[in-house]
């Protein structure tokens, strides 16, 4: 057996496929400057946002696929990080952008970058991703976005579960404990494959010149750590990213995200000279300030030059 097939993640992934997938995404994206693409010929705005997304999520399964061929995690952070960043440079340059919910491979791609910046300790990248998500109703708001979100400190819109497969077990397992939660948990990765059928990224480990960066469940991960489970019954399952979840709890990244009150909850906090987090009524904790409205996004102000603590009484 050579090195590959020893240390690789993903059983269902061929050396050669592997090794030329990765080497089409090098030659084609890693190693180019988008910026030198843009500039050799003149085109329109859709068509330079069409090449700019190419750039963002091709950085997100080049991630994916040097995790499944069993890349070490310092690498892959590294990786990550890139994968982020251009995430951000595409929202920046075309402030339009937005994932729909209700399309299934851009609620997975929400749950990629949300559980990636989970299990890779990255809380900073929590906000970001929450403004790719379109918030118009007509785009579709869900249930589940929401409470991951709000356990990670974002609060967004959603009072059903868009897609009942496969995530309705997902979402029953945090609402539970013990045996159930386990075997919730379990047949969520019994099922997530063929659920998932949907995907564009479904079957490509049948055609090898599909570009096939492996199948992971990496929000089962997510929810893990973040909820702090026993994985025991359901760690050998196929699609469950174990070693990462062994290397994000070895890290305690669940402490490194918000816990208790979800933002737009009364009684929480932020400082003079921090982003509002949420549109509301804020009172002072520290001088006898009367209410004042302040609006999400604002710079919260000192109180006659002094730093002072900011707490919401009420959310509008």
């Amino acid at each position: 057996m050579n090195k590959f097939e020893t240390i690789k993640r993903e059983p269902l992934l061929s050396e050669e496929n592997y090794n030329s997938s990765l080497a089409s995404k090098i030659k084609n994206y890693i190693n180019i400057s988008l910026s030198d693409i843009l500039a050799e010929t003149p085109r329109s705005r859709a068509h330079e946002e069409s090449i700019s997304w190419s750039w963002s999520y091709k950085s997100l399964e080049h991630l994916i696929q040097r995790y499944s061929g069993g890349e070490d995690f310092e690498s892959l952070s590294a990786y990550a990080e890139t994968a982020f960043h251009e995430f951000h440079r595409h929202k920046t340059d075309f402030p339009e952008f937005s994932l729909k919910l209700w399309e299934p491979d851009a609620y997975q791609y929400v749950m990629w970058l949300l559980s990636l910046a989970v299990l890779f300790d990255m809380p900073i990248r929590v906000e970001q991703i929450a403004d790719y998500i379109s918030l118009d109703p007509d785009d579709g708001q869900d249930s589940l976005i929401r409470q991951l979100f709000v356990r990670v400190g974002v609060n967004l819109p959603g009072e059903e579960l868009i897609h009942l497969k496969p995530y309705a077990e997902l979402q029953a397992a945090l609402a539970t404990s013990g045996d159930e939660q386990h075997q919730l948990m379990g047949r969520y990765l019994k099922h997530w494959y063929r659920n998932m059928k949907g995907c564009y990224w479904h079957e490509r480990d049948k055609r090898p010149d599909a570009g096939f960066f492996g199948y992971w469940a990496f929000e089962a991960a997510m929810v893990t750590v973040l909820w702090n489970i026993d994985d025991t019954v359901y760690r050998d399952l196929p699609y469950y990213p174990k070693d990462l979840v062994d290397y994000a709890r070895a890290k305690h990244v669940a402490d490194h995200f918000p816990q208790g009150r979800p933002i737009g909850a009364p009684g929480m906090t932020a400082k003079s000279g921090e982003e509002c987090p949420c549109t509301g009524v804020w009172t002072c904790d520290d001088w006898a300030v009367g209410p004042q409205t302040f609006s999400r996004g604002i710079t919260l102000p000192t109180d006659s030059g002094r730093q002072v603590t900011w707490r919401l009484t009420k959310a509008i």
